[in-house]
C-alpha cells in the first residue's frame, strides 16, 4: 500500500512506468497534492511523489512554445498571448515539486526519459531543452489537451483552439483503456471522462 492510497483518487495513466494520479480531495502528508493538481507517484509504498502543482503555468508555457508555429492571424496571436501570458512561469520551483527525491531517484527518472522507446523522449530534447523544461512542458500539453478543465481560465477564452495544431510534441503519458481493472480507489480518470461524454451526449 503506498501513501495514496489513504486517499481517494484517480489514476490517469503511467509516464515512463509510474503512475499518474489525480486526487480527488487534498492532500497533506508525505507531500501535498490538491485536486487542480497532478503527481506522478503515489509517495512512500511506491515511487517518491512529484506533484505538477501549477498547470496554468505548464500549460502557459507550452502555448508560448509553440504558437509561433500556429496558423493564427495577427490578432488572433494577439489575444492568445494575453491570455496565457498571464499565468507565465520560468521559475520550475514554482510549477514542479518533488518529495523525498534522492540522488538515485533523480538519476533513474533522467534514464527513464531519455528512453527511446518513449515517442517523445528526453533524449530529442536534452541538446536544447533541461529535463524539467521538457517535463513541464509536455505535462502543458497534456492539461491542454486532454485535462483542459484544470486549465479551464487559459482554454475558455481561446477561440477554437484546438484546430489549429497538428502534432504531439512532447506528450509519453499511457492512458489506461476504459474498463480496464485499476487499483486506484477512485477508478480510472478516463472511463470516468467517458462515462460523463456519453450521458452528456444522452441528455
Amino acid at each position: 500500500m503506498s501513501h495514496i492510497d489513504s486517499f481517494k483518487h484517480m489514476i490517469v495513466g503511467d509516464f515512463i512506468g509510474i503512475p499518474v494520479y489525480f486526487p480527488l480531495e487534498d492532500i497533506d502528508g508525505d507531500f501535498k497534492c490538491t485536486t487542480k493538481q497532478l503527481l506522478i507517484g503515489g509517495g512512500s509504498g511506491e515511487h517518491p511523489a512529484l506533484v505538477i502543482k501549477n498547470p496554468l503555468a505548464a500549460t502557459a508555457m507550452f502555448l508560448d512554445e509553440e504558437i509561433d508555429g500556429l496558423n493564427l492571424n495577427e490578432e488572433q496571436l494577439k489575444a492568445w498571448k494575453s491570455i496565457y501570458s498571464q499565468y507565465m512561469s520560468w521559475d520550475y520551483e514554482e510549477i514542479i515539486q518533488f518529495y523525498e527525491w534522492n540522488i538515485e531517484t533523480y538519476h533513474n527518472f533522467y534514464e527513464r526519459c531519455k528512453n527511446d522507446f518513449l515517442p517523445n523522449s528526453y533524449r530529442i530534447y536534452e541538446e536544447s531543452k533541461s529535463i524539467e523544461e521538457w517535463l513541464i512542458l509536455g505535462f502543458g500539453e497534456f492539461f491542454f489537451f486532454s485535462m483542459p478543465e484544470l486549465v479551464n481560465e487559459i482554454v475558455s477564452g481561446l477561440d477554437e483552439p484546438y484546430k489549429y495544431f497538428q502534432h504531439i510534441r512532447y506528450n509519453n503519458i499511457l492512458l489506461i483503456p476504459p474498463n480496464m481493472p485499476v487499483y486506484a480507489n477512485g477508478g480510472n480518470a478516463y472511463m470516468s471522462r467517458l462515462e460523463t461524454n456519453i450521458t452528456n451526449k444522452s441528455t
